[in-house]
């Protein structure tokens, strides 16, 4: 179950009802058909920045409930990049199947003006840059993310 997937449920149940624990939490999204871990939903929880008071769990008075949740490329990266190559201007970022659309939501959501734009397959992406330089940069960029 993807991450992005299961925090954006997690933030649509607390739109529509009251959460009073985190097992109450865990068990709602089972009824949904995410099976998680206490540890899993403590994760989100805390990852999503969620308000404990005393009626349950809320969203922060700041999180905008229209705005997509999208946890930090670097984050992005860790979790679904397996390779990163370099083509003339062209950095081709290769990731696990099904994947690439979400790094490339991820870089184009973290804007580098070093890239022109983004082409997402299934499980690589193209980032096309201006010059050949621009993409050594860019390529060492996502290589230094993905170390941290």
């Amino acid at each position: 179950m993807d991450k992005v997937y299961r925090r954006t449920q997690i933030v649509d149940l607390l739109q529509d009802e009251e959460v009073g624990t985190q097992d109450d939490l865990r068990r709602k999204l089972a009824r949904r058909g995410i099976h998680v871990t206490q540890a899993t939903v403590s994760r989100d929880i805390e990852e999503l920045g969620l308000v404990k008071t005393r009626s349950g769990y809320r969203l922060p008075d700041a999180l905008d409930p229209l705005a997509p949740l999208q946890p930090t490329l670097a984050i992005v990266l860790k979790e679904f990049l397996t390779e990163v190559r370099q083509a003339a201007n062209l950095v081709i970022l290769k990731t696990r199947p099904g994947n690439a659309h979400s790094v490339a939501v991820a870089l184009d959501a973290d804007p580098w003006e070093e890239i022109v734009g983004t082409v997402a397959g299934d499980d690589t992406i193209f980032i096309a840059t201006p010059s050949s330089r621009q993409a050594e940069a860019i390529r060492k960029r996502i290589r230094g993310l993905v170390k941290t």
